[in-house]
C-alpha cells in the first residue's frame, strides 16, 4: 500500500508536465495562427499605404484646382502681393502719423499765444540749448506771474541766463525779455492794433514752417517708395504717389484752417 502511494506521488508531476506541453498538432495550429496574423497585418499595412497615397493624390489635385481658380498664381505670389499691400499701408500710416504730429505741435504753439495777460504757459514752447543738447525752458527755470503784464523767469543755473534770453527772443512770441539780477523779466505787450498784426504775422510764419515740414514728409515718403518699387508696376507707383499727395493736401488744408481760426482769435479777442 505504501509503495502504491509512493509511486503515485512520484509520477504525478510527470503527468502534469505532460499536460502542459503542447503536442505536434497544437504546435502546428499555433504556427498557422501566427502566419495568418502576419499576413493580415501586412495586408492592412498595404491597404493603409494605398489609402495614404490616394489621399496625397487627392490633396495635390485640390491644390492644383485652387491654383487654377486664382489664375495660375502660386501661393508665394499671393504672399508677395500681401507684403506689397502691407508696405503700402505702412508707408501711408507713417506719412499720416508724421503729418499729424506736425499739426499737433502747431496747435500747441498757438495755444501759448495769449493776448494781453501774463501767463506762464506762454513760454511753454521755448527750447533752450543746454548741456550739448536742448531742454524746455520750464525744466530749467521757475516761471511766475509778477503782475498782469509781466512774467518772471528765475533760472536754476545762472550761467544759462544769456541762452534763456536768446531762446525767448527767437521763439516767435513777440517778447523782449530783460535780464534782472539772476533772472529775467518778460513784459507782455499791451494789446494794440500793431501788436495784433505782429501776432498774426507770427502765426502765419509758424503755419508756413509747418507746411514746409509736411512737404518734407512727402519727399521722405517718395524716397521710401523708390526703395520698395522692385516688383511693382509703374501704375502702382503712380497710385501710391497720388495717395501720398492726398494725405499731404489734407494736412496743408488743416493747417490753413487752424491758422484762420487763430488769426480770428488774435484780431477779435
Amino acid at each position: 500500500m505504501n509503495g502504491l502511494i509512493h509511486s503515485r506521488l512520484f509520477f504525478a508531476p510527470l503527468n502534469l508536465l505532460s499536460l502542459s506541453l503542447p503536442n505536434s498538432n497544437t504546435k502546428q495550429k499555433i504556427q498557422q495562427n501566427q502566419q495568418r496574423m502576419f499576413a493580415s497585418k501586412k495586408k492592412n499595412k498595404k491597404v493603409g499605404k494605398k489609402a495614404k497615397n490616394k489621399k496625397d493624390e487627392e490633396e495635390e489635385e485640390e491644390e492644383q484646382e485652387v491654383e487654377e481658380d486664382i489664375g495660375g498664381l502660386k501661393w508665394n505670389d499671393i504672399n508677395t502681393e500681401k507684403e506689397e499691400e502691407e508696405k503700402e499701408r505702412i508707408d501711408l500710416a507713417s506719412i499720416e502719423s508724421k503729418s499729424n504730429s506736425i499739426i499737433e505741435k502747431l496747435k500747441k504753439e498757438y495755444s501759448t499765444m495769449r493776448i494781453g495777460r501774463a501767463n506762464p504757459a506762454i513760454l511753454d514752447s521755448v527750447i533752450v540749448p543746454y548741456g550739448g543738447g536742448s531742454a524746455p525752458l520750464k525744466d530749467l527755470a521757475q516761471i511766475v506771474v509778477k503782475d498782469s503784464q509781466t512774467l518772471l523767469v528765475r533760472v536754476h543755473e545762472e550761467e544759462i541766463l544769456q541762452a534763456v534770453d536768446k531762446a525767448i527772443r527767437s521763439a516767435n512770441l513777440n517778447l523782449n525779455p530783460m535780464i534782472d539780477n539772476k533772472g529775467l523779466k518778460v513784459p507782455i505787450p499791451k494789446v494794440t492794433t500793431e501788436y495784433r498784426e505782429n501776432m498774426v504775422k507770427t502765426a502765419s510764419k509758424m503755419a508756413e514752417n509747418a507746411k514746409i515740414k509736411i512737404r518734407l514728409v512727402r519727399q521722405d515718403g517718395l524716397k521710401e517708395l523708390k526703395k520698395i518699387k522692385t516688383g511693382i508696376s509703374a501704375d502702382e507707383i503712380k497710385g501710391l504717389e497720388k495717395k501720398f499727395q492726398l494725405v499731404i493736401d489734407k494736412s496743408v488744408k488743416d493747417i490753413d484752417e487752424i491758422l484762420k481760426a487763430k488769426s480770428k482769435e488774435i484780431t477779435t479777442n
